[in-house]
């Protein structure tokens, strides 16, 4: 049985609901940064996406790994094991770029 097709359906999910999320903090990060000039603005952003794009990047790469590591060693079903990896790595992801949002705002202000 391949398993090259679970591991690239949970990467490409992976990589789909961690740009939603993105793009919804991206959003609440523009609420945030009511008040702040537009240079500071524009720097916050531009760090907490550079962030958030090497996690999405990583965490596909994890996801795509571990559904391997699942289906082959652990004898998972691959259904399930697609399921827990994109669950796992989007909490993960979601968690790392909230994070990365938040410690981007406070480096703009220490300029």
């Amino acid at each position: 049985m391949s398993t090259k097709s679970p591991a690239v359906i949970s990467a490409i999910l992976t990589v789909g609901l961690l740009i939603f999320l993105a793009i919804i903090l991206l959003l609440l990060q523009i609420v945030a940064l009511n008040g702040f000039s537009e240079r500071q603005g524009l720097t916050a952003m531009g760090i907490s996406l550079a962030c958030q794009s090497l996690v999405i990047l990583l965490l596909a790469a994890l996801a795509a790994r571990s559904t391997h590591f699942l289906i082959t060693r652990v004898n998972w079903n691959s259904i399930l094991a697609v399921a827990v990896t994109v669950l796992a790595a989007t909490m993960i992801g979601g968690t790392l770029s909230f994070l990365a949002m938040i410690v981007s705002i406070p480096i703009v202000g220490l300029r």
